[in-house]
């Protein structure tokens, strides 16, 4: 949490999503509709989803990229004035 008090542990992050279908299915786990979970018709999450698999397809490893990306953030990278100091940032060589 931003707060410190609490730890997000995301274990599945590291699953494919078809890897965890399969395993679902191999269990016979049961589907249970969600009005939560993003499975719902005409939501962004399905439009991105698509989005990422088409990369993928079309530039096969992006997905992978993109993941090992999200594991190296680099404060300075996301533009962000409350995570990195650019003003009191100088170059050296000018």
């Amino acid at each position: 949490s931003d707060d410190g008090q609490h730890v997000v542990i995301r274990p599945l992050a590291y699953v494919k999503e078809a890897e965890l279908a399969r395993y679902a299915e191999i269990r016979n786990f049961p589907i249970i509709p969600c009005d939560l979970c993003g499975s719902q018709e005409n939501l962004k999450r399905k439009e991105v989803k698509a989005l990422l698999q088409e990369w993928d397809t079309r530039y096969p490893g992006s997905g992978d990229s993109m993941f090992a990306a999200l594991s190296k953030v680099i404060p300075s990278h996301l533009l962000d004035r409350q995570l990195f100091d650019f003003q009191a940032f100088r170059n050296p060589e000018s």
